[in-house]
């Protein structure tokens, strides 16, 4: 078999959200044995190649909205094995972080994560260089994260790098004697606040009995601000829907599994540029 073989029949599955398996019984030609003895010497240098090859033909408009987060693939093998993580809710899970733009919805890069990698601020930054290296003339008008880059090196790298940023803030219990103070009404609902090394702008929303806490440099209101990470969650819905684009795989191999998260990402942007194409929206379910 070529390799278009094998691309065809992945790209097959995928779209199909079947193993690989189940479409070499529907189809009886190239069987999940032989096409994971083809893919199994993929490195994931290579894979990460596919990504900057594909996404940086896509034209981007000349600002853009960015968010990054963690996402998380439970594990049910060898929990043992070097690259799984154990995760807040006690299970084993293959870790990855994504890039994604908020408007259009697009998946731009993501890395795998394990315990000698999980490094916040290397992690951004490998993710921002390489968004530089390819849209140089495309600005990054905010990006969006949640609790889970909440570090004073993170920042520190945010401001170095000029980039706008909005994050709700932990609750520590700096932060905590802060919420009871702008509660009391000694606390206007914006602060300049010292973060490590860094100056940043803390800003206070009370909803209802809730007060929220956000971290920007940006010079947003409060309200505002609150308006601007609502978008964040287009990611969460990101990741939603790459998921139906994945072939399902029992493979214990980490590559290939990062193999079929990142074609279901290049999917999942073909899906979305398609959609664009089209004089009205179709829906996901009737496209696919």
């Amino acid at each position: 078999y070529k390799s278009l073989d094998i691309a065809y029949r992945l790209i097959q599955s995928a779209v199909h959200h079947q193993s690989i398996e189940a479409m070499f019984k529907l189809t009886k030609y190239l069987s999940a044995d032989q096409v994971l003895r083809h893919v199994h010497g993929v490195e994931e240098d290579e894979l990460r190649s596919v990504i900057m090859q594909t996404t940086k033909k896509i034209t981007l408009p000349k600002k853009i909205a960015l968010a990054i987060d963690y996402t998380e693939k439970v594990y049910y093998g060898d929990r043992n094995h070097p690259d799984v993580i154990g995760s807040k809710n006690g299970k084993y899970v293959r870790r990855y972080t994504e890039l994604s733009s908020i408007s259009p919805p697009l998946f731009l890069d993501a890395m795998p994560v394990t315990p000698f990698t999980n490094v916040k601020e290397d992690l951004l930054k490998q993710h921002l260089d390489s968004f530089s290296k390819r849209f140089p003339k495309t600005i990054v008008s905010m990006l969006c994260m949640d609790k889970g880059f909440y570090a004073k090196k993170v920042v520190q790298l945010l401001a170095a790098k000029k980039i706008p940023f909005l994050m709700p803030a932990v609750r520590n219990k700096a932060v905590k004697k802060l919420i009871v103070q702008y509660e009391q009404g000694l606390l206007k609902n914006r602060v300049r606040y010292r973060f490590g090394t860094s100056e940043v702008t803390l800003l206070f929303l009370k909803i209802e009995d809730e007060v929220l806490v956000y971290m920007t440099n940006m010079h947003i209101t409060p309200l505002r601000a609150h308006y601007l990470y609502s978008k964040r969650w287009q990611i969460e819905t990101n990741f939603r829907e790459q998921n139906k684009f994945a072939f399902l795989t029992q493979t214990t191999d980490f590559t290939v599994r990062y193999l079929a998260y990142v074609l279901a990402g290049l999917l999942f942007n073909a899906w979305q540029l398609t959609r664009r194409l089209v004089p009205y929206t179709l829906e996901s379910y009737l496209f696919k």
